[in-house]
């Protein structure tokens, strides 16, 4: 079998020799290069005339063409070497070629393959000196291919660090960082893996070759960003001297099972507490519910947290009685630093957080002047509301469409209890904006986020210091109102009054990531992953804010280490089918969204295998995957539409209905609306209407 090589060079091999003849031919090989990259569609006769003799009179140049092709067929003694006939493609059954075997990689994501597939620069080396289109082709071509290899191995690097393999990681980046020893960003990419491998000597050499490189190839300086990352492996900053704690998960030791909603939500009351003193680092409470349920013991615990110390315990409560056991460990040999037992009763609950509260905190190095006077508010006078908006708190936590739901019945009790507590009306607006947020929500945004909004002001009103009341209001001003300016201050507003509050910092970043704002929106990402860097929400906004950025590896490898921990969670499987089509590897996009059950996947994620398969051309299947989920424009029907179904038939050709599409989103204000930056809908961007749409959503 004949094996074309494409990929570092261009040549035909017949087993292990190189073909003479013909298939050595200059001209010859340019027409099997330009096949071998068009795979099945193939090429079109006048269109391999017009890449190969340009400048020669049609009529000659076509009997040019048919000589060449007989040539090959006499010289590789295959007649049947080539298929079709006013189009040409190759035949596969005869010769194989790596860029199919790379493409084709590509397609089903499999990123080891195509990177042992790529062998170096298309046609490295190559060129046609009467045939400048061929040679702008080229150009075009290679350049190309080599962006698709370099994005494919960098997934491979960012998979492996999320999976904590430094030395795969490390040759990984090698491999990208001596591919492009120009490039800024692999150049950096290489270094950190270096770093994060314990040889920082190692990158600092390199980071030395790539300046030499860039002053003898163009009389000039490193990337700003290669010598800040320079500067900070020279001085590295030292590690946080202060004490750093973590509050993990109360074990509940009630009967009844359903009481765990308050073993949590003193967990989470002692996390807040502790976090008011100065000069005490403590962990957030999503990171540390994390590991709730898992068998580890508290060195592997502080490790992944950064923290030296940790508090366990358990909360028994039997009618209005509390015993609750805590205890604080050493991160570093597992030994007791102290232990408590309490018996009170829950109308002492407030009592008890702010004593156990100071009991740890006179344990730990913090100088006793920095100790605020009261660590623990008491936020209601009713107890009752205290304990039905813990439940709620619980219940919302879950962040499932039933949990949200009972989340808003408990609150809604809570301020039946007392209508001045601030608390209960922040987690309305938290729960109606994530019911109505079309990504998973189950409500319609004309029903949930004007409800949000009037909670989100009553919180504002009782409490205007409420950094998550905040949040929730500039969500809304975001989703629904699209009201940018109010939504960027209500964000800011909120990271003032609490800094730390990484869920306003997630939520800005996806602003700033709306606005056009890339860098902005991932610093701010970055930031909130610092602040609770094992939150799945967390994780996957950063994922998310890689992608409107359009820097589909990164994204890729966010997404991707959140699956290795949470296999077949639907809203990141939605993100990584997202993610596949960006980067164009459509065949893989669609395996992630078979790997959820039928019965478990829903329209956000249908749409994009039905988005994969119009790209595939598979446009009868896409067409009738839109039918059997009913995605028309009925008023009874239409309200959960997916937005992005108008990409789906734009590549179908059906500008109208794509339009439509989009018509009703505006019309409805689909939550979905703000995020059409995303490579999806370039198609549909091309007509002008939707511009004038565009406009009317601010953007």
């Amino acid at each position: 079998m004949l094996r074309l090589r494409t990929l570092g060079g261009l040549s035909v091999y017949d087993g292990e020799a190189p073909r003479s003849g013909a298939g050595s031919q200059r001209k010859a090989l340019a027409l099997l290069a330009l096949l071998a990259a068009a795979g099945p569609r193939g090429l079109t006769r006048d269109k391999l005339v017009a890449f190969l003799w340009p400048e020669t009179p049609a009529d000659r140049a076509t009997h040019r063409l048919t000589q060449l092709i007989y040539s090959l067929r006499r010289d590789l003694e295959v007649e049947d070497l080539f298929l079709g006939s006013v189009g040409l493609r190759l035949n596969t059954r005869i010769i194989t070629t790596d860029v199919a075997e790379f493409t084709t990689a590509l397609e089903a994501g499999d990123f080891e393959g195509a990177a042992a597939a790529y062998g170096g620069p298309f046609l490295d080396g190559f060129f046609l000196s009467d045939a400048a289109e061929f040679d702008q082709w080229l150009e075009q071509e290679r350049a190309r291919l080599a962006q698709r290899h370099a994005s494919a191995v960098e997934s491979l690097a960012r998979g492996a660090a999320a999976r904590g393999d430094v030395v795969a990681t490390v040759e990984w980046w090698r491999q990208l960082a001596e591919s492009d020893p120009l490039n800024a960003r692999m150049t950096i990419g290489y270094m950190e893996a270096l770093s994060a491998a314990g040889d920082r000597a190692g990158a600092l050499r390199f980071a030395r070759s790539h300046q030499t490189l860039m002053r003898s190839e163009f009389d000039a300086e490193p990337d700003p960003a290669v010598l800040a990352v320079v500067e900070r492996l020279r001085n590295p900053v030292p590690a946080p001297t202060g004490p750093a704690i973590a509050v993990l998960p109360f074990v509940n030791l009630t009967p009844e099972r359903e009481n765990e909603y308050f073993s949590d939500g003193m967990t989470e009351e002692l996390t807040n507490a502790l976090s008011q003193v100065p000069g005490l680092r403590v962990a957030s409470r999503t990171s540390a519910f994390s590991f709730k349920g898992k068998d580890l013991d508290a060195r592997q615990i502080a490790d992944r947290l950064g923290v030296t110390a940790l508090v366990e315990g358990s909360v028994r409560m039997i009618g209005n009685r509390i015993r609750l056991v805590a205890q604080l460990v050493n991160a570093v040999d597992g030994c007791h630093l102290w232990s408590a037992t309490y018996d009170r009763t829950l109308a002492d609950v407030f009592a008890l957080q702010e004593e156990l509260s100071r009991a740890i905190v006179a344990t730990l190095p913090v100088p006793v002047t920095t100790i605020p006077r009261t660590l623990v508010w008491p936020p209601t006078r009713a107890l009752d509301a205290y304990t039905l908006y813990l439940r709620g708190r619980y219940a919302a936590l879950k962040r499932t469409v039933e949990g949200l739901s009972l989340g808003i019945e408990y609150f809604e009790q809570a301020l039946e209890k007392d209508r001045s507590y601030a608390l209960p009306h922040a987690g309305l607006a938290e729960c109606w904006v994530l019911r109505g947020f079309q990504e998973f929500g189950d409500v319609n945004e004309a029903e949930a986020m004007p409800r949000a909004k009037a909670a989100a002001l009553e919180a504002l009103r009782l409490d205007p210091q409420l950094s998550p009341a905040h949040t929730w209001l500039g969500a809304v001003h975001m989703l629904y109102d699209w009201d940018w300016i109010a939504a960027e201050a209500e964000f800011r507003r909120a990271i003032q009054l609490e800094p730390e509050n990484a869920y306003a910092h997630m939520w800005y970043a996806v602003f700033l990531g709306m606005m056009g704002r890339h860098d902005e929106s991932l610093a701010q990402a970055h930031r909130a992953e610092t602040l609770d860097p094992l939150a799945l929400t967390v994780q996957l906004t950063v994922g998310r804010c890689y992608y409107f950025a359009r820097r589909y590896p990164q994204a890729l490898g966010y997404v991707e280490g959140i699956l290795t921990a949470e296999p077949g969670h639907l809203l990141v499987t939605i993100w990584l089918a997202r993610i596949l089509c960006g980067m164009g590897s459509y065949a893989a996009a669609l395996h992630a969204v078979e790997t959820i059950p039928t019965e478990q996947s829903g329209p956000n994620l249908l749409v994009y295998a039905a988005y994969a398969l119009a790209a595939l051309g598979r446009g009868d299947e896409a067409r009738t995957m839109c039918h059997d989920m009913g995605w028309n424009f009925d008023a009874t029907r239409s309200s959960r539409t997916p937005p992005h179904l108008a990409s789906v038939y734009a590549l179908l050709g059906d500008t109208d209905t794509a339009y439509a599409t989009l018509l009703q989103a505006v019309e409805r204000r689909s939550s979905f609306m703000p995020f059409r930056l995303e490579a999806a809908s370039d198609p549909i961007r091309r007509d002008p209407r939707v511009a004038e749409l565009m406009a009317r959503v601010g953007l």
